[in-house]
């Protein structure tokens, strides 16, 4: 009794008064739970896009395990588990006593034998006085049926590592697609290490954390004897080097199934913690009704293997979306799962090149400016916080005072440094990120406003905030699920997609002019589709290594992205193009996308603006100057 009441206020950090009645194991059974059902994912149209299994619940017998990984357990978890007979009266105090210091529950001393209580017996149960005493008891009682070597073996056949991997079997083939025999000891260590707090020390996410504390471990080990001062050194010295993500599911949308397991696995609406969230996922009976729009996806694929035939050319990416629900209907990159596990379309973050103008001309244009008001398009020194910035246009000609639909069209740097720094760096920002771009968007880098400096995208980002102003400058969340289901066929979830006003519909359809001008007679001439009306803008990075375009029409909008995963490489000669820019293979593939998934459909009624729209071309000396320059670059390369 008095261990029990010692664990309470362990438990309660010495700062709650308990009355509890002590709980019995009277009629309790121990035996294990009912294994977890498949979870099934689908596409829009129904058909199976995969099946969420429980392959990351494999079991291991002890005698499969290294001895160090099973050492490396119990220095971590439960360094006196053969000498307690469930509950720990040392560990209890020891937490007592750091619970007073601080004055709250910070550590509960559980043994392996209590950890596995909860989570084959209790595994939904609030962390009160109540619960850990009821768990005590139960502890007790299984300590009493069982071996030791049971308990233990079930324990590391249970306990969560993370990343959706239940048991060390599976954690050891997460992280490093090895059998736990293959395991070194600086891997034992880590996924020792993992256990306490899978989401603060994941070696995907928190490297330097899973460091600290595997090393703290491995030190343990040596002390407690159960490695030598060489062993431990040498795997002291081993970088944390793992696999940042699960083995792929059986599937022909990989990369689409695992931006759907990350989206929920990252979201707290679906579940409590990462480890509820897996659990929930991958063995709730589940029915996850995916966007993933297959004839889409399909006509994308097509569109990158056609014009990207190389494999040992630039990657691409073209990511799809419907700007009126935020639904996310293909996301596709030009290089197989099994070459490259990371997501060109919903992960690789690149600059954005010019494209990003379209958030300092969203800006501009919500602070009073209009389409023909003039803008200064010289060359030259720009002054700024850090110091002087020398900004040039692409092709090294100083425009004068044109217009902001005229600087949209021919992509004019210098006009557009000078109007982002006037309304502001930090409000482009602000709109980038209000619009739909999930990635970081420094707001104090003024470089920013030409798509360059610190910020780094992905194409889902951008087809996304382009999507607002296909959407009247309402931004929907985007999202790759639709609904959930559970077995019976009660939808349980869906994702947070409120509609969000960020622009008027007066400013999204004069930005959405603006940019239908660049598309039909300015920079993005390629990325046309016929009897549909295009806006959108081309990008190209200053060393020419990152190719975009990104536009939308009415009812769809999208992002092709061009470029090398592997550095900075300049894209040339690429499939018969001397140059790619933004307005070339990325423009063309936009275009065919495009037209074919807009094949058969009619266009809706144009919206009509709240106020009269001003005029986006003019007959000035820098409009000429434009035009003759767009002229001149049609006939060698395409600039964004």
């Amino acid at each position: 009794m008095a261990l029990l009441a010692l664990l309470a206020v362990a438990v309660t950090g010495c700062g709650e008064i308990v009355t509890l009645e002590l709980p019995t194991a009277e009629g309790l059974s121990l035996t294990r739970p009912q294994l977890p059902e498949k979870s099934v994912v689908y596409d829009a149209h129904g058909n199976e896009l995969a099946v969420l299994r429980t392959e990351f619940r494999e079991t291991a017998t002890l005698a499969e395990l290294p001895q160090h990984l099973v050492d490396a357990v119990l220095v971590a978890e439960d360094g006196r588990f053969y000498e307690h007979r469930g509950v720990d009266a040392r560990a209890i105090l020891r937490a007592a006593i750091a619970n007073h210091e601080v004055g709250h529950a910070q550590q509960g001393g559980s043994t392996i034998t209590q950890q596995l209580v909860k989570l084959q017996l209790m595994p939904s149960a609030e962390r009160t006085g109540a619960t850990k005493l009821q768990e005590a008891v139960y502890a007790r009682e299984l300590e009493g049926r069982r071996s030791k070597a049971a308990i233990l073996e079930d324990y590391l056949n249970s306990v969560y590592f993370g990343a959706g991997a239940h048991g060390v079997k599976a954690a050891a083939w997460t992280y490093f697609r090895r059998e736990p025999a293959e395991l070194d000891l600086a891997q034992s260590a880590l996924l020792a290490a993992i256990i306490r707090a899978p989401e603060a020390f994941a070696p995907t996410r928190a490297p330097e954390a899973a460091r600290t504390r595997r090393d703290d471990v491995l030190r343990r080990m040596a002390s407690a004897g159960y490695v030598t001062e060489a062993a431990r050194d040498e795997a002291l010295a081993a970088p944390v080097e793992v696999l940042d993500r699960p083995p792929a599911p059986t599937t022909d949308e990989p990369h689409f199934v695992d931006l759907v397991v990350r989206t929920l696995l990252e979201d707290p609406s679906f579940g409590a913690s990462e480890a509820d969230r897996a659990a929930r996922l991958h063995g709730g009976g589940l029915r996850v009704h995916t966007t993933l729009d297959p004839d889409v996806q399909e006509i994308a694929r097509e569109t990158l293997a056609r014009h990207l035939p190389d494999p040992d050319g630039p990657e691409a990416a073209i990511a799809v979306v419907d700007p009126g629900s935020g639904a996310v209907l293909a996301a596709v990159g030009s290089r197989p799962y099994d070459e490259l596990q990371y997501d060109l379309a919903t992960q690789a973050r690149r600059q954005p090149g010019s494209t990003f103008k379209t958030f300092v001309l969203a800006t501009a244009l919500a602070d009073g400016w209009r389409p023909d008001d003039l803008v200064d398009g010289r060359q030259g020194t720009l002054d700024t916080p850090e110091g002087g910035w020398e900004v040039r246009n692409y092709d090294r000609h100083s425009y004068g005072d044109i217009t902001l639909a005229g600087a949209t069209r021919a992509s004019i740097n210098a006009a557009y440094a000078r109007l982002g720094m006037e309304v502001g760096v930090g409000r482009v920002a602000g709109t980038a990120r209000a619009m739909g771009v999930r990635s970081e968007v420094p707001v104090d880098d003024p470089q920013i406003t030409l798509g360059g400096g610190r910020v780094e995208v992905t194409p889902l980002d951008l087809a996304a905030a382009y999507g607002t102003l296909a959407n009247g400058g309402t931004h929907v969340p985007t999202s790759p699920i639709h609904r959930i289901e559970d077995r019976d066929g009660r939808t349980v979830w869906r994702p947070e997609q409120t509609p969000r006003p960020v622009l008027s519909s007066y400013v999204a359809d004069q930005a959405s002019r603006v940019l239908q001008e660049a598309v039909d007679n300015g920079t993005g001439l390629a990325a046309r589709v016929a009897g549909w009306d295009v806006a959108g803008k081309t990008g190209t990075t200053s060393d020419n290594a990152d190719a975009w375009f990104v536009g939308y029409t009415p009812t769809l909008s999208a992002a092709v992205w061009v470029g090398h995963v592997e550095g900075r490489v300049p894209l040339r000669n690429v499939n018969g193009v001397r140059e790619v820019t933004g307005g070339t293979l990325p423009a063309r593939m936009f275009s065919e996308t495009l037209t074919a998934a807009l094949a058969g459909q009619e266009p809706p009624p144009r919206r009509r603006d709240a106020a009269p729209t001003a005029e986006v071309r003019t007959d000035s000396a820098a409009e000429r100057a434009v035009d003759a320059a767009v002229a001149a670059e049609r006939e060698t390369r395409t600039d964004g």
